[in-house]
């Protein structure tokens, strides 16, 4: 039995259902009990909402020109995508967003090979190449993260670069919280966020939708559903699974923000020029959430930013 879950699987749904009808049956008012289920069943549903993993993927990544590489965290495959150069040279890390992949940064990755620096994709949980997951949470993606990055050869790299987009900002934002090291924090150099989610409260006001008059309560059983899921963090309160909290890059940062997010809004954005960072912001009217593969003002800036920043 799997301990470090929030939600119950097939067999313990059907035990609670067996014993409900037992109860119901040979025990005086008994079927009490039947209310019990179902308010036990409605907790289990929620909860599964706020766990569940991607509903579709993107095409997984392929191209001759990457190797795939494969790391295994505690039994669970970890994939990514790996170009070096022919010369020692700095990293760049790309993590995707929700139900995106790898892929969708092919033409992204070769601005940055093409200006010689190593390029690195990585598949989260549920997308990609990636296998599925009973329970999502960014936090089982910055440990497959951390562990598929020992599989990169440290002494063809300078400095390592993170380019997060979306869900994959989070991500890269979180690796920069104090429990979280590795070879990789020692030669930190920059980071690249484009429409990045930098805290979860809005997005579970979000999924709250209708239901937004038990938000206290879906906070609560958030956060004790990922405490059973990471017993190792330690018991997290609210406010660390939002920016500063979550992690605040003390690291030079290019923010490249779509002007008209209709996925994500302009929260974001605004919660992360509220700290204080050292950050270049831009806001592109041209730039969509996603769908960006290729975007002429958004690529201009990166390249500026690799010859300012990186080269």
């Amino acid at each position: 039995m799997d301990r470090r879950r929030a939600t119950w699987d097939g067999q313990k749904i059907l035990i609670a259902i067996f014993l409900t009808c037992v109860s119901t049956i040979f025990i005086q008012y008994g079927f009490l009990s039947i209310l019990v289920l179902v308010l036990l069943l409605i907790h289990q549903s929620l909860l599964r909402i706020i766990f569940t993993g991607p509903s579709k993927r993107s095409a997984p990544f392929s191209n001759e020109d990457w190797s795939v590489v494969k790391a295994d965290n505690n039994g669970v495959d970890v994939y990514g995508f790996i170009n070096y150069q022919a010369h020692k040279s700095d990293l760049v890390v790309f993590l995707h967003g929700w139900q995106s992949s790898s892929e969708k940064f092919t033409e992204r990755m070769q601005i940055f090979r093409e200006r010689g620096l190593h390029t690195f994709a990585i598949d989260m949980r549920g997308h990609g190449m990636a296998p599925s997951t009973a329970e999502w949470t960014a936090g089982k993606v910055i440990q497959d993260t951390k562990v598929i990055l020992e599989s990169v050869d440290i002494e063809r790299v300078e400095k390592i670069h993170f380019y997060g987009h979306s869900l994959g900002g989070f991500v890269a934002i979180g690796m920069h919280n104090n429990r979280h090291d590795g070879w990789w924090k020692k030669k930190y150099g920059t980071l690249i966020l484009e429409s990045p989610m930098v805290a979860y409260s809005p997005i579970l006001e979000h999924m709250s939708g209708r239901l937004s008059i038990l938000l206290p309560l879906l906070k609560r059983w958030a956060l004790k559903g990922f405490h059973k899921i990471h017993p190792e963090v330690g018991q997290l309160e609210w406010p660390d699974i939002d920016i500063p909290n979550w992690g605040l890059p003390q690291v030079p940062i290019l923010l490249l923000q779509a002007k008209n997010d209709t996925r994500l809004g302009r929260i974001h954005y605004d919660l992360i020029m509220d700290q204080n960072l050292e950050i270049e912001a831009h806001l592109i009217d041209s730039l969509g959430h996603s769908k960006n593969r290729v975007n002429e003002d958004r690529d201009k800036l990166i390249v500026e930013w690799i010859e300012k920043k990186i080269q």
